[in-house]
């Protein structure tokens, strides 16, 4: 395939003037072809008039020749006295003067009287006086006849001159008709005369004798054109007379004239091929510089490019390609710039400073990284809103810029964080005063309109290349080491050898909680809950374990975190819901009315797909809301009060009996819990664990015990460990216990057995 613009170029203009000139070729071919059939049918046609027309001419030089015998006074006498050797001697006489061949004479009714041929070949049937001419064949030639009368004064004699036609008589046709004649008879197809060569008369005897008359192929092999012309006889007989031109002399001059036109469109085509070579190479030119000067941009060089050219197309095409050129230019020192920098901070973003980390451990230089993270910022961003939030994050880069001038380079890697790199020796004599300088300045308020918002901040320290000399593990680190941090509630926390593998673990559980369910490694176990007063069982409450195949036992304190970070919770909260149900369901047709309590994480409060998934229980079972209890902890209401107490008054009126557990423990106001729709409080194990010990334990769990009954709620004692603690309770009329004394967490398979044995105590 022809890639260059030139060349193909060169190949339209070229095709463009040989196309037309083969159409012209093609078209003076035929209009000649034809001119040159018109002109030998025109030729062959006057020629055949010209044969017509001289021997009508020579007839009538016959007659006339003729008519001088016959007036002949002495000739009359003679044949009127029928002196046969007069009328012969005049007839010879006067056939030798006139050149005739052939002379006869016949009385008035066909009888011979004198004869030069044969008389019985003779067929001469005159009709009347000087208008007989004809052509007859007399001992084999061909001779054409005039007949007279010969009156004295009476008609006493027929007298008939014949004048021979052969060869030379053809020759002179031929110079008069501009065309070769050839005559044959009919009958025995025998030349009688012809102006050809005498090879090409002996070809057309042949030809005569094999074909039967058949000239096509004779003319076409002999390269003639012909046309046939046919004379009748009295006796019957047709002499043939066919003329002939030669095609190759016809055609020479058209010829000719075909080699000019073909030599013209030649000499044509190659100056069209100059004429393209000449327009394509100053098309290209200045196509080819621009595609220069493009490759450049291509490359990254957006320096500027002298173009030479024209004031025409090509050159407004120059001067838009350098105005495009300087476009792209800043263009993409814009693009760099804001694909290596935050564009609200205008601090390097996450891109620029990996490259930059990876340059200096590449040179084996040593450092620190300080990554830098805004504790619940994502909090305060959806409570203030984002352009509130935007301000903080500038002034938050300001200070760092002015904290952090002696860094190497400041970048902001996330949404809220921050990374702080230091290159130098001598580091750990460094290190602590920055850190105290850094704490120092995030210390103070951030001042948005007339509202100071005070922020709290988690740094974790990595130095390298001893931590790490890879820029991933560097930065892992030091999130570990953040989140190590936000763990302590310490402002920073400097990376220490094993605190990756708890941050694995971690990563672990919760990539591993995505297929707990699927792969039934959850399970539930259920802590039997005692009425206080009579000590039977009134229900229990569902724990969640998990037993997994790769981390082995994961207890309820390490995953259940992790599950609320990573989203999961919602999924094993679904599980557990209608894992409840089924254990409800399988109770009610056992005739057991035990209530079950579940706990709900802040998630799943907030979560507007919790209503529906207990309608969709209900439907299902529907005593659901009379069997099962929802537990939710202080710190889950007070996430976000508003909401949560409209989602649990969403539930209320589904018909679910609501517990705040671990009261005591958390921040809520006697004001909030009165808004809270509850109808049960769990008082948490570290008021009840030491309670017939500590007065002061024993204090706070009556005053909560007597304000939850003023209010009209249940409570419920959790972390009963002896009887002691049992019978303090019974006295503080404590409504229902759990603990260890009673029961701890068993498999459902033995809590019916718990059930069964504690039935036959009773």
């Amino acid at each position: 395939m022809i890639t260059r613009f030139r060349t193909r170029l060169i190949i339209i203009l070229a095709g463009l003037v040989a196309g037309a000139l083969l159409v012209a070729l093609a078209a003076v071919w035929v209009a000649t072809e034809n001119q040159l059939e018109r002109s030998i049918e025109r030729e062959l046609s006057v020629s055949e008039k010209v044969f017509r027309e001289l021997l009508d001419s020579r007839s009538t030089q016959l007659l006339q020749a003729a008519e001088v015998l016959t007036d002949d006074f002495g000739f009359k006498r003679a044949v009127s006295s029928k002196d046969r050797e007069t009328i012969i001697s005049a007839l010879v006489n006067h056939g030798e003067r006139i050149e005739a061949e052939l002379m006869v004479l016949q009385t008035p009714d066909g009888k011979e009287i004198a004869s030069s041929h044969a008389f019985d070949e003779l067929r001469i049937n005159p009709r009347a006086a000087g208008s007989n001419r004809e052509l007859a064949v007399v001992e084999d030639e061909l001779f054409q006849l005039v007949t007279v009368p010969v009156n004295a004064p009476n008609l006493i004699a027929w007298a008939t001159l014949g004048f021979e036609v052969d060869s030379e008589l053809a020759e002179e046709l031929k110079s008069l008709a501009n065309a070769d004649i050839s005559l044959w008879l009919e009958s025995s197809n025998d030349v009688l005369a012809s102006s050809l060569s005498q090879p090409k008369v002996s070809s057309l005897s042949e030809t005569l004798t094999q074909s039967n008359g058949i000239l096509d192929a004779w003319l076409l092999n002999n390269d003639f054109a012909g046309n046939e012309v046919i004379l009748n006889l009295d006796s019957g007989d047709a002499v043939h007379v066919v003329l002939t031109t030669s095609l190759s002399a016809a055609t020479e001059e058209f010829t000719r004239l075909r080699w000019q036109i073909v030599l013209i469109a030649i000499a044509a085509l190659v100056v069209a091929m100059l004429l393209a070579v000449i327009i394509a190479r100053g098309v290209s030119r200045p196509l080819q510089q621009l595609s220069g000067a493009a490759k450049k941009l291509q490359q990254g060089d957006y320096s500027e490019t002298n173009l030479s050219l024209n004031d025409d197309e090509f050159g407004k095409l120059a001067d838009t390609f350098g105005s495009m050129r300087k476009a792209i230019s800043e263009r993409e020192q814009r693009i760099s710039y804001q694909a290596s920098h935050d564009h609200l901070t205008n601090l390097p973003n996450r891109r620029f400073f990996r490259k930059e980390l990876e340059k200096l451990l590449h040179a084996n230089n040593s450092g620190c990284l300080l990554l830098l993270n805004i504790r619940q910022f994502r909090v305060l961003n959806d409570s203030v809103g984002q352009e509130i939030g935007d301000d903080i994050l500038r002034q938050l880069s300001d200070r760092l810029r002015q904290c952090c001038a002696n860094s190497t380079l400041l970048a902001r890697v996330g949404g809220d964080e921050f990374a702080i790199l230091y290159s130098f020796e001598q580091l750990a004599f460094e290190l602590n005063s920055n850190v105290n300088q850094l704490e120092a300045f995030l210390k103070s308020p951030f001042k948005v309109g007339d509202s100071d918002y005070r922020l709290a901040f988690n740094l974790g320290v990595v130095c390298f290349p001893e931590q790490g000399a890879e820029v991933d593990l560097l930065i892992r680190r030091a999130q570990v080491s953040v989140q190590q941090a936000k763990l302590q509630q310490s402002f920073y926390v400097e990376y220490q050898q094993g605190l990756d593998e708890q941050h694995m673990r971690r990563l672990q559980i919760i990539e591993s909680l995505k297929d707990a369910v699927k792969d039934e490694e959850l399970h539930l176990v259920l802590q039997p809950k005692i009425n206080c007063q009579s000590g039977t069982v009134v229900g229990a409450e569902v724990l969640l374990r998990w037993q997994s195949e790769k981390l082995g036992f994961v207890g309820p304190d390490e995953f259940i975190p992790l599950a609320e970070q990573s989203g999961a919770i919602t999924d094993l909260t679904d599980w557990v819901c209608r894992q409840s149900v089924e254990l409800l369901r399988n109770w009610e047709q056992q005739g057991k009315t035990l209530k079950l309590s579940i706990n709900l994480s802040t998630v799943d409060l907030l979560s507007d797909a919790l209503p529906l998934l207990f309608e969709q229980l209900i439907k299902g079972f529907p005593q659901l809301p009379q069997r099962l209890v929802l537990e939710v902890t202080e710190s889950a209401v007070m996430q976000d009060p508003e909401k949560a107490i409209a989602r649990l008054e969403t539930l209320k009126r589904l018909g679910f009996s609501i517990s705040i557990d671990d009261y005591g423990t958390g921040h809520s106001s006697l004001a909030q819990l009165r808004r809270l729709p509850v109808e049960e409080l769990k008082v948490d194990r570290a008021f009840v664990q030491y309670l017939s010990e500590e007065a002061m334990d024993e204090s706070i769990v009556r005053s909560t015990i007597q304000l939850a009954h003023e209010l009209g709620l249940r409570v419920v004692a959790e972390g009963v460990e002896d009887e002691a603690s049992w019978k303090v309770l019974q006295s503080l009329q404590c409504d229902e216990l759990q603990g260890y004394y009673f029961s701890k967490p068993l498999a459902i398979s033995d809590f019916k057995n718990y059930l069964t044995e504690h039935e036959l105590k009773e």
